[in-house]
C-alpha cells in the first residue's frame, strides 16, 4: 500500500512540479529566486529518487536484495536535508520581502533568522544518535525542523494579514507552506509512533497526511502562479 501511495504521490506531483517551474519561467523566477531554486530542487529530487524507489523496492519484494534500497535510503536522507535547508531559504526570503517597510526589519531579520539557526542545532542535538538507523533520528529532526518552519510561516502569515497593502501571492504562497509544514509534522509524528506501535497502519496514515499535504501545497503554489500570470495578460 506503502509503494502504490509514493508512486501515485509521483504521478500527480512531478507534473505539478513541471507546471509550477514553467510558470516561474515566465517572470516569476527574477523575483521570487528562492522559490524557484527550491523547486528545481523539488524536480531534481523526484527525478533521482523515483527510480531508486521503484527498483529498490522491487528488489527488495522480489530478490530480498538490499543494495538498490540501501542507496536509495541514502539518496532520500541526503536530498531530505538540502530540501530543509531550501525551505527554510524560501520562508526567510519571504519574510524579507514582507518586512521590507517595516522600520524595524534588521532586527526582526535577525531575531528570526537567529532564532531558526538556534532551534535547528538544539534539536539535532536532541535527536542525533549514531547507534540508531540515521531514518530514526532524521525523521523526528525533521518533523522538529518542519514545526519550526511552520511557527515561522505562521508568523508571516500573521505578518500580511495585518499589513495594510495585501500580496495576494505571498499570501498564498505562505498558506501553501502552511499547509505543508502542518503535514509534514503531523505525518512524521505519526511516523514515529509507527515505529513504536510497529504498525503498518499507522505508517500508511502517515504517509498519506505527508503527500496529501505536499499535494495540496504544489496546486497552491500553481495556482498562485497561474492566476496572477493571467491578470498579466489581461492587464
Amino acid at each position: 500500500m506503502r509503494f502504490a501511495l509514493n508512486i501515485c504521490a509521483n504521478l500527480v506531483g512531478i507534473p505539478l512540479e513541471i507546471l509550477i517551474i514553467a510558470a516561474m519561467l515566465r517572470g516569476s523566477y527574477r523575483r521570487y529566486p528562492a522559490l524557484f531554486v527550491y523547486m528545481v530542487a523539488v524536480f531534481v529530487v523526484s527525478l533521482v529518487e523515483t527510480p531508486l524507489y521503484v527498483v529498490g523496492h522491487l528488489d527488495l519484494v522480489r530478490y530480498s536484495d538490499r543494495h538498490v534500497w540501501r542507496q536509495y535510503l541514502k539518496c532520500y536522507w541526503i536530498d531530505e536535508r538540502v530540501l530543509i535547508a531550501l525551505v527554510f531559504v524560501v520562508v526567510l526570503s519571504l519574510i524579507y520581502q514582507a518586512t521590507e517597510k517595516v522600520r524595524s526589519r534588521r532586527v526582526m531579520r535577525a531575531s528570526v533568522v537567529g532564532g531558526a539557526v538556534l532551534f535547528s542545532a538544539i534539536a539535532f542535538w536532541a535527536h542525533y544518535d549514531p547507534a540508531v538507523p540515521p531514518g530514526q533520528w532524521m525523521t523526528a529532526w525533521t518533523s522538529n525542523l518542519y514545526f519550526c518552519a511552520a511557527i515561522l510561516d505562521l508568523g508571516l502569515w500573521a505578518m500580511l494579514i495585518g499589513s495594510r497593502a495585501k500580496d495576494s501571492r505571498l499570501l498564498m504562497f505562505s498558506g501553501a507552506l502552511g499547509i505543508l509544514f502542518t503535514g509534514a509534522a503531523i505525518g512524521g509524528s505519526i511516523s514515529n509512533l509507527a515505529v513504536a506501535k510497529r504498525s503498518s497502519a499507522l505508517t500508511f496514515a502517515g504517509g498519506l497526511v505527508t503527500m496529501l499535504s505536499n499535494l495540496t501545497f504544489l496546486y497552491i503554489w500553481w495556482q498562485a502562479l497561474r492566476v496572477r500570470e493571467v491578470v498579466d495578460r489581461r492587464s
